[in-house]
């Protein structure tokens, strides 16, 4: 068992040490496996301890990612029927990220939490806790369940186990950290199995998705000295499963000389949706930032108003000066 890291804030620890009513998990648009998996995790250990917990988002669990126990318990919304008593967001560093659902489900007397390690993340709860340090959300969630005293269940770890997993890129990204490994150690020995979550995650295709892919990287586009590429999407090309599924952006980013990757796709009139990726070199997240987004300093996104080709010429614009100053 690995030990707490981080103080968590006392007043988070008083309003789930025996939440009353109801409580909601709540998810965000396009939820990612940390989500997911910190959303789950820590709904399936509030329930077992005899709380009253639901768990919704705006959208669906994406199909890689219905293997995770309980994802069956996630509902969709359009709107929320109405106020719930405790309310907690995870991963989740920007409220409107919840479509209105928040709103929908605060009364006077609801009390918020949010658990987050994105390091812009906003204070818009009644208890705020966030650790940019922490390789996942997942990672904070097992702390929380560990000073809680609630059950590491088999379904708990195979959640978190998938949230570390995944926002650590497989333990390949820099957020790899000693802690993390500990904590994904002893996940497996409380029954998370790796080859099953790296079966649902990898080794899920359609045949006609992998010819698929074949033909997206070939769309791939690499800058004169190497050290840039990036992937850039119409509208319609793929759906949101697909995008969920293979993570693309990491594609570019895989190519040996590339310092920053970018993922460019056009969701409609006017609008494009950027993923970007570093190897440590340069801080991303301050790009994102730069256009309204945001995110780590590996890992970042935001959303441009234009044509696919001026996003694309303003977000290679903002790289190459952020590489000539490293």
């Amino acid at each position: 068992m690995a030990e707490a890291a981080w103080p968590i804030p006392p007043e988070l620890l008083t309003l789930l040490r025996s939440p009353r009513g109801s409580v909601l998990l709540l998810g965000t648009v396009q939820p990612d496996g940390d989500l997911l998996g910190s959303q789950i995790g820590l709904g399936l250990a509030l329930a077992a301890a005899g709380a009253s917990v639901t768990l919704a988002g705006p959208h669906p669990v994406p199909d890689v990612f219905r293997f995770l126990p309980g994802a069956d318990r996630v509902q969709q919304w359009e709107r929320a029927p109405g106020p719930f008593d405790l309310v907690i967001l995870v991963d989740c560093p920007e409220p409107s990220r919840t479509n209105g659902l928040l709103e929908g489900s605060r009364g006077p007397a609801t009390r918020v939490i949010s658990i987050d390690h994105h390091p812009d993340s906003k204070r818009y709860a009644d208890a705020h806790w966030v650790e940019p340090a922490a390789s996942a959300t997942g990672e904070m969630i097992y702390d929380l369940i560990r000073t809680l005293g609630l059950k590491l269940t088999p379904e708990v770890a195979t959640n978190l186990y998938t949230s570390i997993h995944t926002d650590t890129g497989s333990f390949r990204y820099s957020n790899t950290t000693p802690r993390a490994l500990r904590i994904a150690a002893d996940l497996v020995a409380h029954g998370a199995r790796p080859e099953l979550v790296a079966g649902a995650l990898y080794e899920g295709r359609r045949l006609e998705d992998l010819r698929g892919l074949g033909e997206l990287l070939g769309r791939v586009e690499v800058s004169p000295d190497g050290l840039v590429a990036w992937l850039a999407l119409p509208a319609g090309t793929v759906t949101e499963g697909f995008l969920t599924a293979e993570d693309l952006v990491n594609y570019p980013r895989s190519i040996a000389s590339v310092k920053v990757a970018a993922l460019l796709r056009e969701v409609g009139s006017g609008s494009v949706k950027v993923s970007l990726r570093a190897k440590g070199e340069v801080n991303v997240g301050k790009i994102a930032g730069a256009f309204g987004g945001g995110g780590h300093a590996n890992a970042a996104g935001c959303t441009i108003r234009g044509s696919l080709a001026e996003a694309r010429e303003a977000i290679l614009r903002a790289v190459a000066a952020a590489l000539a100053t490293r």
